[in-house]
């Protein structure tokens, strides 16, 4: 699925208010029954793939929309495989509004877990579609947390420049 550059459908320059990144966008199956299945973050890549499929072609689409509109809501088949509480999770994510956040305990309560703010995390972390499921709309109780398992570099910037975009203000 997501190993390498020749597998992707498709890499595309993601540029967002000062962080630029290149998307490399995987796809499953054959028209009727195609889905996204990942996205992975390529920082400092400048090079680009056209779409492969018209899935990826549709994924591209919709993520420039995401880039002219903040408040764009993405719909795009999706193949996710996790856990059931990660597959709970990653619906839950898709109910964050833009420019909203919820802290990772806010989401342990909606899920009706005790304790579990570190599962949120690990599966906010395991996400293989960030941006399209926006697990970037999850802060810690004391602040901006990680994004993507970091807590520090390119991703936490990015994290916060996807943020600055939906209109929240980062402390």
């Amino acid at each position: 699925m997501k190993s390498t550059a020749d597998s992707a459908d498709a890499i595309v320059p993601f540029m967002l208010k000062g962080q630029t990144v290149s998307l490399a966008i995987y796809t499953a199956g054959h028209s009727h029954d195609a889905a996204l299945c990942g996205i992975d973050f390529r920082f400092g890549q400048v090079a680009t793939q056209a779409p492969r499929t018209a899935l990826a072609e549709d994924v591209v689409h919709q993520l420039q929309c995401y880039l002219d509109d903040p408040q764009y809501a993405f719909d795009l088949p999706l193949q996710m495989h996790g856990t059931d509480f990660q597959c709970r999770l990653w619906s839950a994510l898709r109910d964050v509004p833009a420019g909203d956040t919820v802290t990772y305990g806010q989401l342990v309560t909606r899920l009706g877990m005790k304790g579990g703010a570190q599962a949120v995390g690990q599966a906010c972390r395991r996400n293989p579609v960030p941006v399209v499921v926006p697990c970037h709309r999850i802060l810690s109780q004391s602040g901006m947390g990680g994004y993507a398992g970091e807590t520090t570099g390119e991703k936490l910037c990015f994290k916060q420049a996807l943020l600055k975009h939906e209109g929240y203000i980062c402390a």
